[in-house]
């Protein structure tokens, strides 16, 4: 069985390999993007089980999610916002508009393992998280 897929979308390319090697680590597969100009393109194509959004990108993550959620090809991906921001006004917004979680950076130590339960990934084992049956 494949790992599940996450994308990671990220103007930041720290971020987005230090995600990438925390997905690795937990199990998933991950795609990523640094330029937020290739997300649809790329959740339409990879269908990824969570996609992970950076607000503040080329393109606002605002705009991605609404897209996201208002394709029927992606609208069942779950997506989790990061903003580098608390404000509770964008973190309803994003909620309204359809995000699954609203994550502020820096995020803890927990943050890929939550994503990985998110896709699906159920228990832990020594080696990481493994499938739950």
């Amino acid at each position: 069985m494949a790992s599940p897929v996450v994308l990671i979308s990220d103007d930041e390319p720290l971020v987005v390999s230090a995600l990438a090697r925390e997905a690795r680590r937990t199990g998933l597969t991950s795609v990523a993007d640094t330029t937020s100009r290739h997300v649809m393109e790329l959740a339409r194509r990879h269908r990824p089980a969570v996609i992970i959004l950076d607000i503040h990108q080329h393109e606002d993550g605002r705009d991605l999610l609404a897209q996201l959620k208002q394709d029927p090809q992606t609208r069942d991906c779950k997506v989790i916002i990061l903003s580098g921001v608390e404000d509770q006004f964008t973190r309803h917004v994003c909620f309204e508009l359809g995000a699954d979680a609203y994550e502020v950076k820096p995020f803890d130590h927990t943050f890929m393992t939550r994503v990985a339960r998110m896709a699906g990934l159920k228990s832990l084992s020594p080696g990481g998280l493994c499938s739950g049956a």
